[in-house]
């Protein structure tokens, strides 16, 4: 103890030598950053129906084209094959019992299937899959999926926006008459829902434009369309009584000769029954058409 005590006092009283560490000068050396492993990539499918969480794709797909051949065959995906296409898995497709047991599926959890960017034999299925609709969202289908691109997304959102705006912009800009017909053709009711009384213009094309901002592709699709121009004929024929439904019998007739025009179908509704017969390239069609045009 009393050792200790001197030592510390002479430390104190500077009789003690205090160490001095001598600075080194690191910065001429080469400091290696740690070793990484690139992180994997991923390819991403998702489910054109959001509803469906949870889905897995079987591993056998029917008539499908092989590009490289141009012909339809069966594709499969089967665990250790380098190739999807039954033509080239003839060797291995004999071995049967290894088929059953190493087939797999795609399995999309919460709508997502990720495919590492490493198994090419997964993404050959995944694409050329029947199921997968690329860029047709809009096909039924309970199992249709596509290639999740974000950069193609944002373009087609994007693209769709200003498909959108520049349809407002031209239904608040369309001659009235055309307007209007275009208003009745897509099923805006001609009268007011609170007192019954005839829409004027600006109540049909405040509710265009609402169709247009909510149902763009609808709109957009008869904007220029024949239906829309026959279809105000029709209207205008039955309104004015110069067609004759025929109640309970269903025999369209003009109301001037009596001459027959046809019988509504069952179910069917007559002005889009005479509609579509005027669009008709029948002699029927296009004599009701001639007629129309005769009428209105």
């Amino acid at each position: 103890m009393a050792t200790t005590r001197k030592i510390a006092m002479e430390a104190i009283e500077g009789e003690t030598p205090i160490a001095v560490f001598e600075e080194i000068d690191y910065s001429n050396q080469q400091i290696e950053p740690p070793s990484t492993v690139p992180a994997e990539t991923y390819i991403v499918f998702r489910l054109v129906n959001k509803k469906v969480k949870r889905l897995t794709l079987d591993g056998i797909c029917h008539n499908v084209k092989n590009p490289n051949t141009g012909q339809y065959e069966t594709i499969r995906l089967i665990r250790g094959a380098s190739s999807i296409w039954t033509s080239e898995l003839t060797e291995m497709l004999k071995d049967k019992d290894y088929v059953s047991k190493n087939r797999v599926g795609l399995q999309l959890l919460d709508g997502i299937c990720r495919v590492p960017s490493t198994e090419s034999t997964r993404l050959d299925y995944a694409r050329h899959h029947l199921s997968n609709v690329h860029k047709q969202r809009n096909v039924p289908g309970k199992y249709n999926f596509y290639e999740y691109d974000a950069a193609e997304e944002q373009k087609m959102r994007h693209e769709k926006q200003m498909t959108r705006i520049n349809l407002i912009q031209q239904v608040s800009l369309m001659e009235e008459g055309k307007m209007i017909r275009l208003a009745l053709f897509l099923g805006i009711k001609p009268n007011d829902e609170e007192v019954g009384t005839p829409k004027t213009p600006d109540g049909f094309r405040s509710e265009l434009l609402i169709k247009a901002d909510t149902q763009s592709d609808t709109v957009l699709k008869y904007m220029n369309a024949k239906e829309v121009d026959v279809s105000y004929m029709v209207r205008k024929c039955i309104i004015g009584g110069k067609i004759d439904l025929g109640g309970s019998t269903k025999n369209i007739i003009w109301a001037g000769n009596a001459a027959f025009i046809g019988k509504l179908p069952e179910g069917r509704k007559p002005l889009e029954y005479l509609t579509e017969l005027a669009m008709t390239n029948t002699n029927e069609g296009r004599a009701f058409k001639e007629q129309l045009e005769s009428m209105t």
